[in-house]
């Protein structure tokens, strides 16, 4: 029941990154310069693909979806809080917020993966 759980989460999360970032790319000046900015958008894609792919395997019971999950909600954990404190820079309180609980919720998957013995 928990990787199935986790496995939806995995896969929203991926999900969500790509959509995020289309919507900002379309419709925001970002103050990043190029090279940072590639760099940025490449590993916030492969966090967000890693996540997808890992979230498909785990609710397909594939035997790699366990630790390949870890990996991405490993990245996830670094890029939703440093997401948090962007917009608490920014003045951005709810947002702030979401990120925050988004870690939380991150932090708990994690958890119950490396709690759970079996693959």
């Amino acid at each position: 029941m928990t990787n199935k759980v986790i496995g939806y989460y995995s896969v929203i999360i991926g999900v969500s990154v790509i959509a995020m970032w289309v919507f900002i790319l379309l419709n925001e000046s970002l103050p990043e310069g190029k090279t940072e900015l590639t760099f940025h958008l490449f590993s916030e894609f492969m966090m967000a693909f890693c996540c997808l792919i890992s979230g498909l395997f785990l609710l397909k019971k594939k035997l790699n979806g366990k630790l390949l999950n870890v990996l991405g909600l490993g990245m996830m954990i670094y890029s939703v809080l440093n997401a948090a404190g962007y917009y608490g820079e920014r003045g951005d309180i709810p947002m702030m917020i979401l990120f925050f609980g988004i870690f939380i919720l991150t932090l708990a998957a994690v958890f119950f993966h490396l709690k759970k013995k079996s693959v």
